[in-house]
Order: structure tokens, then sequence, then C-alpha cells
């Protein structure tokens, strides 16, 4: 079954905007500093990427605020420090908003019913699309992304509001690398793995 993820940013800000003489511990802190005070560069790399993900106005509004919210509620620990000659690891525990259950949750709502999310069905309840679970009908567990009568915004909508009715949080532990060079410590890029678990839709399983 194709899983059907929201799109992931690559939000990261040059070292150069970071302060010049930060530790590497202070660099880190700096950067996710940058989320949780809503720098106007990383809003307008949101605004970018959004842009290029979403058509639909009402969707590209409602996933920003999604993000500025993760943003401005995330909190952060830093854990440990380890600085070897001109490399630094640097260890930070975060928390954010778990959209990555609703997105898994949407997915599999998806996968086990179709039906629900095609062009000639009225436009699903979401109390009751919440207190379904799954259908018995093997026949109902296609890929939808196949189904040529498969409607792509009315999933969309659905999955937005999943994502917009999370509250529960969760808590993952990133290693930040950053290397030394001319004297001044620099952030290397983050994995994918990383950049999801920054934005809450990192999947575990």
């Amino acid at each position: 079954m194709k899983k059907i993820l929201i799109p992931m940013m690559v939000l990261l800000l040059s070292a150069c905007s970071l302060g010049m003489s930060a530790t590497p511990k202070q660099k880190v802190s700096e950067f996710l500093d940058k989320y949780k005070n809503q720098d106007n560069t990383i809003l307008s790399q949101l605004d970018e990427t959004i842009k290029t993900e979403y058509t639909n106005d009402d969707y590209r509004q409602r996933y920003k605020t999604l993000m500025t919210n993760q943003y401005k509620n995330m909190e952060y620990k830093i854990k440990d420090e380890i600085i070897e000659d001109n490399n630094a690891v640097v260890e930070a525990e975060i928390t954010v908003f778990d959209y990555a259950s609703a997105i898994r949750n949407a997915n599999d709502y998806l996968n086990n019913n179709p039906n629900e999310f095609s062009t000639s069905n009225p436009t699903i309840d979401m109390d009751d699309a919440d207190d379904e679970t799954t259908k018995d009908s093997e026949d109902d567990k296609l890929d939808s992304t196949d189904n040529k009568d498969y409607d792509e915004d009315k999933f969309i909508d659905y999955k937005l509001s999943q994502m917009e009715n999370v509250n529960d949080t969760v808590t993952y532990t990133i290693e930040f690398t950053l290397t030394k060079v001319d004297g001044v410590w620099k952030l290397d890029s983050l994995s994918n793995a990383d950049i999801e678990k920054l934005h809450g839709i990192y999947n575990q399983g």
C-alpha cells in the first residue's frame, strides 16, 4: 500500500546566520530557537515549501498554522556535548506535537476505507470517521492512489483535520554533528529522519 505522507520540509538555516563564536551547544540552541521564535527565514522557507506542495489556498493556510504552532510549542533540552578536535556531537531532546500518529492513522483509514475518498462519495463526516475502525471486506483494502475515482483533496482535508486535533506530544533524541571550519563551529546537514523529528512527522514504526 502506498503511503501518503505530509510533505517533509527541509528548513535548515545556513551556519553563517548563527553566532560566529558560539560553542557547539550554543550553536544547536540558536538553531532550535530560530524555530521556536518563528524566525523570518524559517517562515519564508515554510511558505515556499507549502506553495510547491499545495495548490489549494485553504490547505496552505491550514498546514502553515499547524507548523507554526509546532515551532512555537517545541521544547528542547541539550543533554550532552562531545568535542574531539574539529568535530563535535551535541545530543538534544526535543518534544513536539505528535503529528506522525495522526498521519499514520489517516493513511490507515484511507487504506481500509478507500470508497469514502472517491469522487462519487459524499464528503465524509469526520466524527463518524473517527469512530469507525476498519471494514471487513478485503475489496475495500485497495491502493486508493491507483483508484481512478480517488479524490485526493478529500483525503488531504481529512488528514489535515486529524492533525489539527492532535494534543499529544512525543519526545525524540537528535544528535547534531558540527564541524569547526576556520575556527567557527558549523552545523552539519541533518538526516531526513531528524528533519522529520523536528516537524513531529517522524514515523518510528
